[in-house]
């Protein structure tokens, strides 16, 4: 092995890779066509937090919005893999902001999984 200095993003994408998670443009793929993939109505109240070996996991600001997306689940598997095929999603799991404290804080524990 070198000890010629090597750039900081090719140390992230190695480690990244190794944690399974996929390039950050997968997921800024998906946040950006967010409301067309989902409606708007479902975005409003969703935000595609993070993706990690297949998994999407979404936060909800109210459970209730968490049974929209166990029901249309299957579907919005299939379209991802359609338009974003790199990011090899299999899964999406749910978690309720009210369970967690706030749509970006804390979404990793409790709520729903489809």
């Amino acid at each position: 092995m070198s000890d010629d200095p090597r750039p900081v993003g090719d140390a992230l994408a190695r480690i990244s890779r190794e944690l399974g998670t996929p390039e950050p443009s997968q997921l800024e793929r998906i946040r950006d066509s967010w409301a067309e993939l989902v409606g708007d109505a479902l975005a409003a109240h969703s935000t595609p937090l993070h993706l990690r070996d297949g998994v999407l996991r979404i936060t909800v600001d109210d459970p209730a919005w968490a049974g929209q997306f166990r029901y249309l689940s299957d579907g919005l598997v299939a379209e991802l893999a359609i338009r974003v095929p790199n990011a090899a999603i299999t899964d999406i799991s749910v978690g309720s902001s009210r369970e967690t404290g706030g749509l970006a804080g804390g979404a990793d524990g409790g709520g729903s999984r489809s």
